[in-house]
């Protein structure tokens, strides 16, 4: 299994805490942070393939825009075999 490191902000650290906290199943932050990778590849796939993200909260239906998922494109396949070759 690849290694990753990377440097991290505040902002990030906070959310890899909060996701910690709020994931039962995760044991370490390096499995929350999967677990968000895996949620967030979801997202992008979906929203890809033309889905709309919509919530649920007290009957009422919304849709979720958030800029960067509307700027979505294809996979670029040489970024794929790059980083496929990395690992």
């Amino acid at each position: 299994m690849p290694r990753v490191t990377m440097g991290l902000t505040d902002a990030d650290i906070e959310n890899a805490n909060h996701i910690f906290a709020s994931t039962p199943s995760a044991r370490t932050r390096a499995q929350a942070v999967s677990f968000a990778l895996a949620l967030t590849r979801f997202i992008v796939d979906q929203r890809r393939d033309g889905a709309n993200l919509l919530l649920e909260r007290n009957g009422q239906t919304q849709r979720v825009i958030m800029p960067e998922l509307e700027r979505l494109t294809p996979p670029d396949e040489a970024k794929l075999r790059q980083v496929s070759q990395a690992g």
